[in-house]
């Protein structure tokens, strides 16, 4: 605003009121007209000063951005670093390294000379291998894996805590297993959740393990249920909060989560022994099972967690094929939730796949349904799969870049990639 439009309106204001003094009335006016703002000079300053004002407050408008709108950018700027530093790699890669980085192996007897060969995107530690060392072994084993690794593996468990507890069944990790989400949820809401993910996150991450298949994000309203117990036992809200809450603890403490298991587990019947069937409607899921999903998917603007999808058959949604496998499914995930982080197959060895791999290998329907890596027990047979299907152009370099994308700028985020 111009000074003569500032001592006009004051001598209007002079006029109306009484006051005593139009420098009264100047100094009345600058101090409530929010056009004029903090740094306006005082009422004795020259029409070229506050010419010369206007002037830089126009060139340097962006100085007032919300919040809202600098976060954004900055996050905008976090992502394009993180997509060139994950071309560099890439670009540096063979096909036979990005084919290794799909597949999350089970642990195997001879880890590091596997590692060597194929170059796995990691490998998945089970109760066996704690069972049989200590935590100084564990800490010695993932390191010497690593050094076998030119691009630096996930090391995954399932320490979900309560039923599934991998590592703190044994006393020389924790002197008494992890107790149940569910538990500690209905003690102490998400504040005791985040203590205990915070001491769980400490422990595997001290023994170089970096991915933590949990937290269980179903929903399951009946005790009897397959599911119920390693759930929160909690509504879509309940549930939402505490996947965020462990999601985000444990992203803090430099450990990623993979939340599971999408679309949601519902009240199904246990898929690691006969397949299961879901008649509910997609649009049933938008207001309750995908709640945790989201939150947790959103927990850390940060540090994207990933997401495994179940062997579930959703009647009404794909009907011929489990979840794992359905490019319906995936659509769902990526469109409905916005997803673009890696998802990763439940253990495709159970039993609710048996009768879906006689015209197409197993393996390769998954990373065509749009998972990431593969989470198997025969790593072999999947990675000699997955490249004779590169090698004959089922699977594209476009397709195989999509996603051993995703999975370098997870280990970037997490730094699991310096």
């Amino acid at each position: 605003m111009k000074i003569r439009k500032i001592i006009s309106a004051a001598a209007a204001m002079l006029l109306l009121s009484g006051c005593s003094s139009v420098a009264e009335s100047v100094n009345s006016f600058i101090e409530n007209d929010a056009n004029i703002g903090k740094n306006a000079p005082a009422v004795n300053g020259t029409i070229g000063d506050i010419e010369a004002l206007n002037e830089e407050a126009a060139k340097t408008g962006t100085e007032y951005e919300s919040e809202e709108e600098k976060a954004a950018k900055a996050a905008k700027k976090r992502r394009e670093e993180l997509n060139k530093k994950a071309d560099e790699i890439i670009s540096q890669m063979t096909a036979e390294e990005k084919m290794g980085q799909l597949i999350l192996a089970r642990m195997p007897s001879s880890p590091a000379s596997e590692m060597t060969e194929y170059q796995y995107g990691g490998y998945t530690l089970y109760g066996v291998d704690f069972k049989k060392s200590d935590p100084e072994g564990i800490t010695a084993l993932t390191a010497e894996i690593a050094e076998a690794a030119k691009i630096s593996p996930f090391f995954a468990v399932d320490e979900e805590g309560g039923t599934v507890v991998r590592v703190s069944a044994y006393t020389q990790y924790r002197d008494e297993p992890f107790s149940s989400p569910q538990l500690l949820f209905s003690r102490g809401g998400k504040e005791l959740l985040e203590l205990d993910t915070e001491e769980k996150a400490k422990l595997l991450t001290s023994m170089g393990i970096n991915l933590n298949l949990a937290p269980v994000a179903d929903i399951s309203a009946d005790r009897s249920s397959y599911i119920y117990p390693r759930t929160m036992g909690q509504g879509a809200e309940g549930t939402a909060e505490g996947v965020a809450a462990i999601v985000k603890t444990a992203a803090e403490n430099n450990l990623a989560s993979c939340i599971k298991h999408f679309p949601g587990y519902g009240e199904n019947t246990d898929t690691h022994k006969d397949a299961a069937h879901d008649s509910r409607e997609l649009y049933e899921f938008y207001n309750r099972d995908f709640v945790p999903f989201e939150a947790g998917i959103n927990a850390d603007e940060n540090k994207t967690p990933a997401v495994m999808v179940g062997h579930t058959i959703y009647d009404m949604i794909d009907p011929d094929i489990p979840a794992s496998l359905s490019p319906v499914i995936h659509e769902a995930l990526r469109d409905k939730l916005e997803f673009d982080g890696v998802v990763i197959t439940d253990d495709l060895g159970m039993d609710a796949l048996k009768n879906y791999s006689s015209e197409q290998s197993i393996y390769v329907q998954a990373i065509l349904a749009d998972n990431d890596m593969l989470c198997v027990s025969d790593p072999e047979t999947a990675y000699a799969d997955l490249l004779e299907a590169y090698n004959s152009g089922v699977i594209t370099d476009d397709i195989l870049n999509a996603h051993v994308k995703r999975i370098i700028i997870m280990k970037l985020q997490y730094k699991i990639i310096k």
